[in-house]
């Protein structure tokens, strides 16, 4: 696993941090890529402050900027490339085309061992090259922001209020970042025995549960009063025909809505007394 360089496209997403950080603890040499935009939040902008190792290189940038891009792959021979999705105006097909062409100008120099995707709109994706298309389900740990169903539902019973735009019995799929790294670490240790899986491949929930159980959960960590009562409607539990990724890596997610949640909400007090206004 040493002497090799993964380049980390959307470093300061919620899931760039954390494979940057797993990434690091494995003596991998990581090289983000990510700006400082209008658009970041200030909690994306606060990952990459965090991010401080002696291999850990930030180029701050977009894929736009042929230039730098093109320099940056030059100079650092990634050997494996993993575009996360980010939450901003970015078309993520676009981002997944420009970063396509990179890599095929590059690859005629240097061979790319693995080029791994997030959450691409599957549909639309072309299946040209050797890409492996990860997509998960409602992934949730510390150093989220207040935009998923999780994070909205901490934040909501902290401060009292209700959880508007959610029923009762909407059910959600949850799957623990810690899981999700492992599952990426691992696929990247099987591609390093020289397997090299291509397509589509579904990295599965480790529980289900829903929002009702979700917002009690929260109350009982935080030792608060959920407002529970939300509107009801008939839900149905999320089935993917995607082929799943536990059986080519060994390794299933495996920790529960509450197991993870006890994590985020120690994380999510930290910070809130830290910035003394909460999740931003």
């Amino acid at each position: 696993m040493v002497d090799q360089t993964v380049l980390i496209v959307g470093v300061a997403s919620f899931q760039g941090f954390h494979l940057a950080r797993r990434l690091l603890q494995e003596g991998f040499d990581v090289v983000g890529i990510d700006d400082e935009g209008r658009h970041k939040t200030r909690i994306a902008k606060q990952r990459l402050y965090v991010l401080t190792h002696p291999q850990f290189q930030l180029i701050r940038t977009t894929l736009a900027n042929k230039t730098v891009m093109r320099s940056m792959l030059n100079r650092h021979d990634p050997h494996h490339i993993i575009l996360c999705s980010t939450r901003t105006v970015d078309d993520p097909l676009e981002r997944y085309e420009l970063m396509k062409r990179y890599i095929a100008l590059h690859t005629k120099r240097v061979p790319l061992k693995s080029f791994i995707t997030f959450d691409l709109p599957i549909q639309e994706v072309n299946e040209e090259g050797p890409a492996i298309h990860l997509f998960t389900e409602d992934v949730f740990g510390p150093w989220d922001d207040a935009t998923t169903l999780v994070s909205k539902a901490i934040v909501a019973v902290d401060r009292g209020v209700r959880l508007s735009g959610y029923y009762a019995t909407d059910i959600i799929n949850v799957s623990y970042i810690d899981d999700v790294v492992e599952s990426v670490v691992r696929l990247l240790r099987l591609v390093q025995t020289g397997l090299s899986p291509v397509g589509y491949f579904q990295i599965p929930a480790s529980d289900y549960v829903n929002v009702q159980t979700l917002l009690s959960d929260v109350g009982h960590i935080l030792n608060k009063s959920a407002k529970t009562s939300l509107p009801m409607r008939e839900s149905m539990l999320r089935q993917s025909a995607i082929p799943t990724l536990d059986t080519l890596i060994g390794f299933s997610p495996s920790t529960s809505l509450f197991e993870g949640l006890e994590q985020v909400v120690d994380w999510y007090i930290s910070y809130k007394n830290m910035m003394k206004e909460g999740i931003k």
